[in-house]
């Protein structure tokens, strides 16, 4: 298998899909709450953000062919990370009404397989003195340890499905901005320096995505106990 191939068959659909990703991101974010412009928006979002993760496969393994192994297991991370987050989007919606039916083996499953993922690339940076890798793996069992706690606890309030819903599709967010200021800064910004671009393009939409996550949170925090 050729790494060069794979680069020049998917790294263009994956940049399209990824500019569908972020203008329907931010319609869905725009648009009044529970019209059909967030709906319909929100929609063709977790559908370009699987467009985005089948294109992102192959471009992981040609990564890994590069040589490349750290950033191809990093990358390769991601998915998983992503693709869980558009799951749980989804189903909290579908499930929104049977929360036993969201938190099921699969839900808890999917938790500590992103859990485990995320401690080897901590791991990975910790070994390689690489920041990114260390704050991003950490986002891993994190999410894996409230995951679980959410599944065992069962929800406080109506609005469990709401905070579960809005959570992953702010971290599906936060990694299709940065892709896009990783390419955008890179071209606007090149006197910065590589180095900085990248821990901008990475770090600044993890802190405005964990910002706005805590902000979100509080404003839907439950104010009574389920009857």
């Amino acid at each position: 298998m050729d790494a060069s191939l794979l680069q020049s068959w998917f790294a263009q659909p994956h940049a399209w899909v990824g500019a569908l990703a972020l203008v329907s991101f931010w319609t869905a974010v725009l648009a009044r709450k529970g019209s059909r412009s967030h709906r319909y928006a929100g929609r063709l979002f977790l559908l370009a953000m699987l467009a985005i993760l089948l294109t992102a496969l192959p471009l992981t393994v040609a990564t890994w062919l590069r040589g490349q192994t750290i950033w191809a297991v990093f990358l390769a991370y991601l998915v998983i990370l992503v693709g869980i987050n558009c799951l749980n989007a989804w189903r909290a919606i579908r499930y929104r009404a049977d929360f036993p039916g969201y938190a099921n083996m699969g839900f808890r499953a999917g938790a500590v397989v992103l859990g485990l993922a995320g401690l080897a690339v901590v791991a990975v940076g910790l070994k390689h003195g690489a920041p990114i890798l260390i704050a991003f793996g950490a986002i891993g069992p994190l999410a894996a340890w409230q995951s679980l706690k959410l599944a065992q606890r069962g929800p406080s309030d109506r609005q469990w499905w709401l905070r579960s819903h809005f959570g992953a599709m702010i971290g599906n967010g936060v990694a299709t901005h940065i892709a896009f200021f990783q390419i955008g800064l890179a071209r606007l910004f090149a006197d910065l320096g590589f180095d900085l671009i990248i821990n901008i393009a990475w770090l600044a939409p993890l802190l405005v995505g964990a910002i706005a996550g805590y902000l979100l949170d509080r404003r839907f925090s439950p104010n009574r106990a389920l009857q």
